[in-house]
């Protein structure tokens, strides 16, 4: 059994290069009007992290003076100045493509910014903007904990996303909304309104909307605004139904990937050690072909041990370096076994960390190896920071590698009869495609023939064609990089302990290219107990690795040819957050707004296979 103990020695240092996050975090907080052109405009909008001490406001309580000054005039001095006590960190998130002269934020646009939070101070977001035009409209979280960032072991509990809707828009009291010396419209000077001194309300409609139908004078629905374009009277009117105005996104500043690594022996084929991944600037060369190998190169071609390459890695200064373990490979080492796979998800500064270098050791071998010779063969994003993929490598035996340190007198070969690291014969070559083991189809007059048709110490069998990676069209491996979530997450999924109930999602690009959106239908049943079926259905941002869908519940229009786009009702239900933890499997958690519904959570399987023929990284 000494075999056993020594690949497990050897494999061990590996884990020590495993990178670790860091306490502080570096979070992206994107904000979008959701209006449509002719829709409502908003001021650049304030956010604050904090404790969870900040009350921004009271329904029904007067409004103080930081809301009273930005929810009139935009400006959020005063607000800045109360949040100052609090210890806390905020900002004020301009949008430079906006209305010329004003950075807000016009129908359709989105801008974002960055920022370093402390797990133990910033646990909790709050956020507040002005409704342009109005008299004092505004949007803000009456409720300091209404959007929680970090739990109390300060671990991230984003990312996290919500819609503000027309029925969320508020009356701060504090100027009458006779839609005269409205910012946006009429305004000569800041507060030049009728001052009142009524409590925060929910605002009940611009003057002639839906809410408000007697409201006059109806100088805001139709009006035309700086930009010289027009408040449409039906788009501009945020209490017409179910109005999305604004969504606000935080998530980690870091693009998630999933990584896919399998063996693609056949049964009785070669071994290959956990994989050592680097993701880089294009600078970090690991290898050159027909030079000296580099003892990171050494270390890892001979005896499975990845300590040095990652120092060189790390010297270099060049990105983050990863060992990708295969959890139920051989007993007591953690190796990729002929066929074995394993899926894993990283976290990637897409403009430091653009590019993919890879390297293993064949098992078994005295010093075979594989990696890519060239830095910037694999590039993961272009240079806009958008993902270039899915990224996949085919590795066949054509690009294993000979290192050149040790003899291939295949003894005292790593996972084979190996004492020690270190003991084969060392000599002083040069990097060289691999000949084959001895005896092989590529290198058929090499003595001694041990590996072909052999067993190791673990009694583990090597056949003579299986093990043969010299054999033309032999695959060793492949390596895939996707998206974390892909159109191969598409697909039913359920709860069996809860079968008769599930969902069919279908994971989509946005028109645009630049983000991908998840279709939810979840069948379901009414919370009344009378035992209706509910379809709540919805689309929403991919986020990371979960989807955040808002959903709807659809009724009133008939069947066939009776059916009637104008009778269709919609209702706000809620929002649904699909975290998807593997290729397999994802958690599910739910926020109600509807009465008897709640909130709740629960694990979710795929019920089916995904889309046919797709090449995301969970269908290696």
């Amino acid at each position: 059994m000494k075999p056993i103990r020594s690949i497990r020695a050897l494999l061990m240092p590996a884990a020590l290069f495993l990178s670790a996050q860091s306490q502080a975090l570096e979070v992206q907080v994107k904000v979008e009007n959701l209006s449509p052109e002719g829709g409502l405009y908003f001021t650049p909008l304030w956010v604050g992290f904090h404790d969870g001490s900040f009350d921004l406001y009271d329904r029904g309580a007067a409004a103080s003076g930081g809301v009273e000054r930005f929810a009139e005039d935009g400006d959020f001095g005063a607000l800045m100045t109360e949040f100052a006590g609090t210890g806390g960190l905020d900002a004020v998130i301009l949008n430079p493509e906006g209305f010329a002269g004003a950075p807000v934020f016009d129908p359709g646009q989105a801008s974002y910014e960055t920022f370093d939070l402390d797990p133990g101070s910033h646990q909790f977001f709050s956020y507040g903007a002005m409704i342009l035009p109005s008299n004092d409209a505004f949007v803000a979280n009456g409720d300091p904990m209404a959007h929680r960032l970090f739990d109390d072991e300060g671990n991230f509990t984003g990312p996290v996303s919500f819609v503000v809707y027309g029925s969320d828009v508020l009356d701060a009291g504090t100027e009458d909304n006779t839609e005269t010396d409205a910012a946006f419209l009429n305004q000569s000077a800041p507060d030049t309104g009728v001052s009142t001194t009524d409590v925060v309300q929910l605002h009940p409609g611009f003057n002639g909307s839906v809410g408000n139908p007697s409201g006059t004078p109806v100088n805001i629905l139709g009006a035309m605004v700086p930009p010289g374009t027009t408040i449409d009277q039906e788009l501009g009117d945020f209490t017409r139904g179910v109005v999305p105005i604004m969504r606000v996104t935080i998530q980690n500043s870091l693009t998630p990937v999933r990584v896919s690594i399998k063996n693609q022996a056949p049964a009785g084929g070669v071994y290959l050690t956990p994989v050592w991944l680097g993701f880089h600037d294009g600078s970090f060369d690991s290898f050159d072909v027909g030079e000296t190998a580099s003892s990171g190169i050494e270390r890892m071609a001979e005896d499975g041990d990845f300590s040095e390459l990652a120092n060189d890695f790390a010297a270099a200064n060049a990105g983050i370096g990863e060992v990708i373990f295969n959890p139920e490979g051989f007993p007591g080492a953690p190796l990729f076994d002929p066929g074995f796979s394993t899926t894993t998800m990283l976290y990637l500064d897409t403009s430091q960390q653009r590019y993919l270098s890879y390297a293993a050791m064949l098992l078994p071998s005295n010093d075979a190896f594989i990696a890519n010779d060239r830095p910037d063969a694999y590039a993961l994003f272009d240079e806009q920071g958008e993902f270039a993929g899915p990224v996949s490598i085919n590795i066949s035996g054509n690009d294993v590698w000979d290192a050149g340190t040790e003899a291939n007198t295949e003894s005292q070969a790593a996972f084979f009869d190996q004492s020690a690291p270190d003991t084969g014969e060392a000599t002083v070559e040069l990097i060289t495609a691999h000949p084959g083991f001895n005896g092989s189809f590529g290198h058929p007059t090499g003595t001694p023939q041990v590996f072909l048709g052999g067993t190791n110490g673990p009694g583990i069998e090597f056949d003579e064609t299986a093990a043969d990676f010299s054999i033309p069209g032999s695959q060793v491996a492949s390596i895939r990089v996707s998206r974390a979530v892909d159109g191969g997450h598409s697909g039913s999924w359920y709860n069996p302990a809860r079968d008769g109930q599930g969902l069919v999602l279908d994971i989509t690009a946005d028109t645009d290219g630049t983000g991908i959106r998840a279709m939810v239908s979840w069948y379901h049943y009414t919370a009344d107990g009378s035992g209706e079926q509910l379809w709540l259905v919805g689309v929403g941002p991919v986020i990371d690795d979960t989807a955040v869908v808002e959903l709807m519940v659809t009724e009133g229009a008939q069947f066939g040819d009776a059916f009637d786009a104008a009778d269709v009702q919609r209702t706000r239900w809620g929002q649904v957050r699909i975290r998807f933890t593997s290729c397999t499997s994802a958690e599910l958690s739910y926020d109600s707004v509807l009465p008897g519904y709640g909130s709740g959570n629960e694990d979710l399987v795929r019920l089916t296979a995904g889309p046919a023929d797709f090449t995301g990284a969970c269908q290696l």
